[in-house]
């Protein structure tokens, strides 16, 4: 794999993704552990318990994805805005928000594509009678005839981007809301490129007290538009601070902020009532959060967030999040995310449960009873040869799919500006804030 310049958001952004395939292991396979305890009067596991939870959680990972999002779209028109150059800020803004459209569509159709052509090879059929619950929830039939299965894959390719679904992998469902997310980073950006950075924070506070009273569901308000704006706000700090941030504040402040962030990032996916710790949490975020607000959101976008600005001001954080293995991990952060799902539902789905599938379980009429998984050593020895079998793979969709996906993005964007428009083909606003009449060539 061709080496890229260390980068700690990119590390940022590996780890987020490993915890995304952690917290779908915990699903799988030890749900009971989303709860703070079995029941208020139960001792919790150590896993259950706060800090120790982040392993097998990845609520709060996902959140991170979304300021990570905020923050790596903002940062480019920020800087140009800053300097005074706004010419160059809204031809970025013109061509970044067309290219990130095919640069999020394209490889996660692929993606589809390899679950669809598995489903209709008949490879999820163990999946069907396992006896996890959310493994078993994601087996797909073999469509009886061609025109059925293509139909099922059209569905599938067009309701992940409409409804926010897909038949074939249902861990998709964040996408739409990663393009939707960076489309409102490029409107606020467009919208902001001619004010002072002063009015532009005072911009980033009316929006996230605006998402924050939103309180609609889980996706509109804490899971996407806070975390979001906010890192739209840590663009703007960076671009503000530049290489002195992590100077700012004095050396205990980042390393207290990342711990209690983690403290945050951990409350209960499940039964939060079921410990004091975060039953207190709940109640205290139902007192300020709108009613019939999904308070767990907030809480992974509280303690988000506070990881991510305590690591923008720690040095010692940044560093470790550019040695080389973190550096890998962000790389293939993307393809881990759109493959983990589908390797779930048959390589790890097959090294668990093939011993049982060899002689399956049957009660006393006959009937075939759901597969039992092998012994906790075996289920650790699989999840290990997993991971490396799931990384090795999104290290070569690195090599092989994604150059072939930038070739393609780069061939629409480059007919749709026109092959002879230069990059910067004159003025986009002229000097009276008027807009500029650009005739494109046929």
């Amino acid at each position: 794999m061709a080496p890229r310049d260390a980068n700690w958001i990119d590390g940022l952004r590996g780890v987020a993704s490993f915890m995304v395939v952690c917290g779908h292991l915990c699903t799988a396979f030890v749900p009971w552990l989303h709860a703070p305890a079995h029941d208020p009067k139960t001792a919790p596991h150590i896993f259950q318990l706060p800090f120790f939870r982040l392993a097998v959680g990845g609520r709060s990972a996902v959140a991170l994805f979304f300021l990570i999002t905020g923050y790596v779209n903002a940062i480019g028109p920020i800087g140009k805005s800053r300097s005074g150059n706004t010419d160059a800020a809204f031809n970025g803004i013109a061509r970044s928000a067309l290219a990130r459209s095919g640069r999020l569509i394209l490889p996660t159709m692929i993606a589809t594509i390899l679950s669809w052509f598995l489903a209709q090879t008949n490879a999820y059929h163990m999946t069907k009678h396992v006896d996890s619950t959310w493994i078993r929830q994601g087996w797909h039939r073999q469509e009886p005839t061609m025109w059925m299965a293509f139909k099922s894959l059209f569905r599938a390719e067009v309701e992940t981007w409409t409804i926010g679904w897909d038949d074939y992998d249902g861990t998709q469902w964040t996408l739409h809301l990663f393009l939707e997310g960076s489309m409102l980073v490029y409107m606020t950006m467009f919208a902001t490129v001619l004010v002072k950075p002063k009015a532009r924070f005072l911009i980033y506070a009316v929006l996230y007290l605006y998402f924050w009273q939103l309180g609609e569901g889980l996706a509109i308000g804490a899971l996407k538009g806070l975390n979001i704006v906010f890192g739209m706000f840590v663009a703007e700090l960076h671009n503000h601070y530049k290489d002195s941030a992590t100077s700012v504040l004095p050396a205990p402040m980042p390393a207290v902020m990342i711990i209690v962030g983690m403290f945050m990032a951990g409350y209960p996916q499940d039964a939060a009532q079921n410990a004091r710790w975060s039953h207190t949490m709940q109640k205290f975020m139902h007192s300020i959060t709108a009613n019939n607000s999904d308070v767990r959101r907030y809480w992974d976008h509280l303690g988000a967030s506070t990881v991510l600005l305590g690591i923008f001001f720690s040095r010692n954080a940044r560093r470790v999040l550019t040695s080389p293995i973190f550096n890998f991990v962000g790389r293939v952060s993307f393809p881990v995310y759109l493959m983990h799902n589908t390797m779930i539902k048959t390589v790890l789905t097959w090294m668990v449960y093939l011993p049982s599938a060899m002689n399956p379980p049957r009660n006393e009429k006959g009937e075939q009873q759901d597969l039992q998984r092998g012994s906790t050593l075996h289920i650790f020895i699989a999840i290990a040869l997993f991971y490396y079998i799931l990384y090795r793979a999104a290290a070569l969709w690195i090599q092989h799919v994604d150059p072939v996906c930038a070739k393609l993005v780069n061939m629409f964007t480059k007919w749709a500006y026109g092959e002879t428009q230069p990059a910067h083909s004159g003025p986009i606003l002229r000097s009276n804030g008027t807009m500029e009449k650009t005739v494109l060539p046929a």
